[in-house]
């Protein structure tokens, strides 16, 4: 994390739950270029259930993301649980498209996993979407 980027977290955290989604949302648009910024930031305050709810109803319009860093920050903002009814909502029509999203989406969850509620959420997710 650069200077810049400690600087945001700083001020994430001094605002309130909503000022800092509305924040993250308003200076991350899903066209913006700089839009995976957020992860960075997304795991530095803690949430509040309606801003995990926005935050991943907005970032989630961007699945798959191309990569684990996106899955690992959700993850450490909220339940396995909450995550997967999340990404259930969003999930890609395209197969292939699918496939990529486990791909990196699954060994994250099971990363995150702490007890077997977790681990059977996970698996009814993978069953549904293969």
């Amino acid at each position: 994390m650069d200077v810049r980027q400690q600087v945001f977290c700083k001020e994430l955290r001094r605002v309130s739950s909503t000022q800092a989604a509305d924040w993250l949302i308003g200076v991350y648009p899903l066209d913006s270029d700089d839009w995976g910024e957020a992860m960075v930031l997304l795991p530095h305050r803690s949430w509040g259930k309606a801003e995990q709810k926005r935050l991943a109803e907005h970032f989630f319009k961007k699945l798959p993301f191309s990569s684990y860093r996106g899955y690992e920050s959700f993850t450490s903002i909220m339940s396995i649980v909450s995550l997967v009814g999340y990404i259930e909502k969003a999930l890609p029509e395209d197969t292939a498209t699918r496939e990529l999203l486990l791909y990196y989406l699954v060994p994250v969850l099971n990363r995150a996993a702490k007890n077997e509620a977790d681990r059977q959420a996970i698996s009814k997710f993978v069953l549904g979407v293969v």
